[in-house]
């Protein structure tokens, strides 16, 4: 019994420290690395192709030549009041690869989505680009207003020298807000990194980003080691929130599963997972 009520109490106090903050920053979107994989390799992404670039850097849906679909949801510090819950599908075509996403965070008192259309292309080996235009909403309880407005992001990839991939990625660039006020913007986002294939097992990624919304620049690094293409081991740091992480996958024939596990600074580990469906 006493276990159980100490659960509840830190729980508590993990939910309403996090909705303080939350309201404290009234539609302040906070957009960062989305997937299982990103998320155990310490949210690296910029550099990583592969189904999931539809949330962190569109160029890197140039490579996906089967229709898929995929869902991945985050359990953030284990309450479902601060949850995230990501579906995606991309389809290739003759003239490139089209991709529609949805991000939802939050519940009924607080919440914000995200809706997105990409589109990207391959040029060869040599380089990659990808754009995509977005929605975004934020709700607050039911007497307040909601605020929405639209954007852009475009990224890019190229392999400058065999097994060295490099990516750049940015969001809102024009600094778009929600509304005139001050308080309530979305942020503007750059990030840049690089990804070395080792002998087609080993990965190592790195990354900066700079936002206008969180002051100091935050370094990623993460490492991912495959075994005969069919399980992965992952793990990464970061140098700000979320100091720690780790996770696997498994690759089937039309499915591929990811787990991650992430450790906050300050809030605790939360827990994720994500599928995708190859047609």
């Amino acid at each position: 019994m006493i276990p159980s009520f100490y659960n509840l109490v830190n729980k508590l106090i993990l939910f309403v420290l996090f909705i303080s903050c939350t309201l404290s920053t009234f539609a302040s979107i906070e957009i960062f690395p989305t997937s299982s994989r990103s998320a155990a390799m310490g949210r690296c992404s910029v550099a990583l192709k592969g189904f999931w670039g539809i949330q962190n850097n569109p160029a890197a849906i140039s490579s996906i030549e089967k229709f898929s679909f995929g869902i991945n949801y985050e359990s953030r510090f284990n309450l479902k009041e601060t949850s995230y819950k990501n579906v995606a599908v991309i389809a290739p075509l003759n003239f490139g690869v089209l991709g529609l996403s949805y991000n939802h965070y939050g519940y009924k008192l607080y919440n914000e989505q995200k809706i997105g259309m990409a589109y990207a292309r391959s040029f060869g080996k040599i380089i990659s680009i990808g754009v995509q235009l977005d929605y975004l909403s934020v709700s607050l309880a039911e007497n307040y207003s909601n605020k929405q407005n639209i954007t852009f992001e475009i990224g890019l990839q190229s392999e400058i020298i065999e097994n060295l991939r490099i990516g750049i990625y940015t969001f809102n660039p024009i600094m778009v807000k929600l509304s005139k006020t001050n308080e309530e913007k979305i942020p503007s986002i750059l990030r840049v990194g690089m990804a070395y294939y080792m002998n087609n097992k080993f990965i190592i990624t790195s990354e900066i980003e700079k936002s206008n919304y969180i002051k100091p620049i935050i370094f990623r690094c993460g490492l991912e080691y495959s075994i005969k293409s069919k399980f992965f081991i992952r793990t990464g740091i970061a140098s700000r929130y979320e100091i720690f992480t780790l996770g696997f996958g498994v690759s089937f024939r039309h499915l591929k599963i990811d787990m991650a596990a992430t450790m906050h600074e300050s809030l605790g580990f939360s827990l994720q997972m994500g599928l995708i469906f190859n047609l």
